[in-house]
């Protein structure tokens, strides 16, 4: 895992890696080391379900505005795996997405 924090607000989002974990689950939904389309089919799911608005990131993964998290993908040798980002824009920022630094869209 990886924490960031900013002067004077303190923790604004942890990374939580696909290889190393550990393993965090939303809402039942294993997040962490997973394939990513089987994730997205049950993101897609529970949004769905809940009423709540699907979005996609500027890398093309399913997320939605209210969960909390930002999924993404890295390689794991021949595969890829989920990884996920946790943020809490309120009081700094509009959007979940306006709180996670740069270098988080390019772990890889």
């Amino acid at each position: 895992m990886t924490c960031y924090f900013v002067e004077g607000v303190g923790l604004t989002c942890v990374l939580v890696d696909g290889l190393r974990g550990p393993q965090v689950t939303f809402e039942g939904m294993r997040l962490i080391g997973r394939v990513p389309s089987e994730l997205d089919r049950e993101i897609e799911t529970y949004l769905e379900l809940h009423d709540l608005d699907l979005r996609y990131s500027s890398t093309a993964d399913v997320s939605g505005n209210d969960c909390g998290f930002e999924r993404g993908a890295q390689r794991a040798g021949d595969v890829v795996v989920s990884w996920a980002v946790f943020a809490n824009p309120e009081g700094i920022a509009y959007t979940l997405y306006d709180v996670i630094p740069r270098e988080v869209w390019l772990h890889r």
